[in-house]
């Protein structure tokens, strides 16, 4: 378990990722180069660490799909290694219910995602069956999520001020180049991401607060089963009725527990993933959602078993990353 300290770390920096290390300081009431020390160990342990992740207005700029699979139980294993190893793959959980799998894809292109989608599973071991939704619009990111340890004044003390917004606009490879550094260390500073990627700290810079600011890339803090506190990782798959559908996503994205909402084409139209305590409380908001939308349908649950990678980074028994697959979040690619 790591301690009461960190876990304040941990939220500070999934409010502001990017945080100057005296200004956490501040909030907690440390020095700088403490805040700094421990975070580092934190990393090194792959207890916690900062990543891209899709933000608001990705859509706009890339694509994505949730994969249910089923598979032989003798070669799980050597599926899920080799499922590990795609950079498109970005989350890949062991799940209960009518399918073994569960994971998210990403893609630069409608034409890239066709091409994962239907030329993947066929090389690999195991599958008996697979289904596939294409994400269409996003209610809540897990980068929005919150482990809620700070104090809410100590909270707004580490809050990043908002960016200026920026116009919708073509990535191109310098943005991809910095989005893979940024995978392998969401604090690399600006110097040390320019040298990285042939260009001055300045453009660095300027570069990943321009796609941070239109809204395509976000940056989240993600941590080890140890500090997550005893929370058990739900999905509902939902069919709602087409006039409820949004209404139904924003009630769900504005829960606290709420990781992920996001509205699907597929035999279902809305997934939510929920952080919860007790299994128990899924019952109360599938009540809530029967009365919020009649006619709603609930086409599976799943409970996570064991995730074996989360967002681009290979996790070990415990949840700890132990090594990095760059998402092709983008590549150069006109926005749609």
């Amino acid at each position: 378990m790591i301690s009461e300290l960190d876990l304040e770390i941990v939220n500070a920096l999934q409010i502001n990722p990017r945080a100057e290390w005296s200004r956490v300081a501040d909030a907690l009431g440390l020095s700088g180069p403490t805040v700094a020390r421990r975070w580092s160990a934190l990393a090194e342990q792959g207890q916690a660490w900062i990543t891209p992740s899709p933000g608001q207005r990705y859509l706009s700029a890339g694509w994505s799909a949730f994969i249910h699979l089923s598979s032989t139980p003798g070669e799980s294993e050597d599926l899920l290694e080799r499922l590990c190893a795609e950079p498109a793959f970005a989350t890949i959980s062991l799940v209960t219910g009518a399918h073994d799998i569960f994971m998210d894809c990403f893609a630069s292109s409608h034409a890239e995602l066709m091409d994962i989608v239907t030329g993947s599973f066929p090389r690999l071991p195991g599958i008996t069956h697979r289904e596939v939704v294409f994400v269409t619009k996003l209610y809540r990111q897990a980068s929005e999520w919150r482990s809620g340890t700070l104090e809410p004044a100590r909270a707004r003390q580490v809050s990043a001020e908002p960016l200026p917004e920026q116009p919708g606009y073509s990535p191109d490879p310098l943005d991809a180049q910095l989005l893979e550094e940024l995978a392998n260390d969401g604090r690399a500073s600006w110097a040390e991401l320019g040298a990285a990627c042939g260009v001055s700290p300045q453009t660095a810079r300027r570069r990943v607060e321009r796609f941070l600011a239109a809204g395509y890339i976000a940056l989240r803090c993600d941590t080890s089963t140890s500090a997550q506190q005893g929370l058990r990782e739900v999905t509902l798959v939902l069919n709602v009725p087409a006039h409820f559908v949004d209404d139904v996503g924003r009630y769900f994205a504005a829960l606290t527990n709420c990781r992920l909402c996001a509205q699907v084409l597929g035999a279902q139209n809305l997934l939510v993933t929920l952080w919860v305590r007790d299994y128990l409380e899924v019952q109360a908001y599938e009540r809530e959602l029967a009365e919020r939308a009649p006619g709603s349908a609930v086409i599976s649950r799943q409970a996570v078993v064991r995730t074996y990678k989360r967002l681009g980074h290979v996790l070990d028994g415990s949840g700890r990353s132990i090594r990095v697959v760059p998402l092709p979040l983008w590549k150069e690619n006109a926005v749609r």
